[in-house]
């Protein structure tokens, strides 16, 4: 057991740390978008420029895991994301925009090297489950950044709060810092280029990954479905509840704690249940459904409802749109040769965080040209069509 706890603890924890900073921002946008004296829907660009800095990571991925390792990626990570951070919380839109973007490429360093390490480490029978339990790490810190956060903005004022968030990122770096050496070492590190990260042949990576293994392309495309909700959801969540319908600041970072406390069940039951079946694709495919059903949900919540039927809305949210994650990972683990796991994940992951960066912008389109309903309507199209996806690639498998 301790084979296996171990490298999950070692990029479960820090990942923990990562998502609080990065999940802080949908919490604190309202007041961050009110000190840069714009418009809250505004927020969409600045959403999207944290998912630019992913999408750059995992284009230009092949210059740093495979050279820093997975332990040394996630180090440096973990200091370019506080780095975004603290750029961010000047709330000088220039400055928003390029910690925005630091924010996303150090959070995005976790999910290929996590990866490798977890394959590295960890038995194959057990990679649903533990992919998802690593994945719970993402709204574990969602509710750390909506309860911890939250409290750290009425208590202390924005700035302070997104201080803390930063501290927090670095202390629960600490398992990166102890965790063995060979967890660096299991592959021989290739020689660090600087110019590999800027490189323009940067940009058909991604593609070049699809050829990896069969069914890589149409897992990828299913996922940007996914991505959509779940980004949505995500960057909108409480400036739809607070600034959208009028409920209180308090109760909108509340709310968002559940939704991300029903994500993390949800992504380690249904870990475990993609390991029983054998195969995390058919609960994908579930999940697909639920996600759709739960953004028409919440574009036909009103500003009247009772606060039990909003609890009873984010946990359901909750347990669709954000539980995917881990059951996805998995899946390129299985299709993908061991040896080029890293490079897969990185490659289909890049076409998620792709739709992440155009998602925010599009939703705030949508918002200033129709409504908050019609954008969620929008996502839950996205949705279905990804469980479509899933059903006729595994038709003709």
């Amino acid at each position: 057991m301790s084979s296996v706890l171990r490298p999950l603890l070692v990029v479960l924890v820090p990942l923990v740390g990562l998502a609080a900073l990065h999940l802080f921002l949908p919490v604190v946008a309202s007041l961050l978008m009110e000190s840069a004296e714009l418009d809250p829907a505004a927020f969409g660009w600045i959403a999207g420029a944290a998912g630019l800095g992913s999408v750059w990571l995992y284009m230009a991925n092949h210059g740093v895991t495979p050279a820093l390792g997975p332990l040394g990626s996630l180090r440096a990570g973990v200091l370019i994301a506080v780095a975004g951070g603290l750029l961010i919380k000047t709330a000088s839109l220039p400055a928003m925009i390029v910690g925005a973007i630091l924010l996303g490429f150090g959070y995005a360093t976790s999910t290929p090297a996590s990866s490798q390490i977890l394959v590295d480490h960890t038995p194959k029978q057990n990679w649903s489950t533990l992919f998802s339990v690593r994945q719970a790490g993402v709204p574990l810190g969602g509710i750390i950044a909506g309860g911890l956060g939250g409290w750290s903005i009425t208590h202390l004022g924005w700035r302070p709060a997104f201080t803390v968030m930063c501290v927090l990122c670095l202390c629960l770096a600490v398992p990166l810092v102890l965790a063995p050496r060979h967890y660096n070492t299991a592959r021989p590190l290739q020689p660090f280029r600087m110019s590999a990260i800027f490189a323009l042949s940067n940009f058909l990576r991604p593609f070049r990954a699809m050829s990896l293994a069969p069914g890589l392309t149409q897992l990828a495309l299913a996922c940007t479905g996914f991505a959509m909700v779940q980004s949505a959801c995500f960057s909108f969540f409480v400036i739809y509840l607070h600034a959208g319908l009028g409920y209180g600041l308090a109760l909108a970072g509340t709310l968002f704690a559940v939704l991300q406390a029903a994500s993390v069940v949800g992504r380690i039951v249904f870990g475990y249940l993609a390991d029983r079946i054998g195969s995390p694709r058919p609960v994908l495919m579930v999940l697909a459904g639920c996600s759709a059903g739960s953004a028409l949900l919440l574009a036909a919540l009103g500003s009247d409802h009772c606060p039990l039927l909003l609890f009873t809305v984010a946990g359901l949210a909750g347990a669709s749109v954000a539980t995917w994650n881990g059951l996805y990972l998995a899946e390129v683990a299985n299709l993908a040769p061991a040896h080029s796991v890293g490079e897969a994940t990185a490659g289909t992951t890049f076409f998620v965080f792709l739709t992440y960066t155009v998602t925010p912008p599009v939703f705030s389109a949508l918002i200033n040209a129709f409504s908050f309903e019609c954008a969620f309507i929008t996502t839950a199209v996205g949705a279905a069509t990804s469980g479509l996806v899933l059903l006729s690639s595994r038709t003709k498998r």
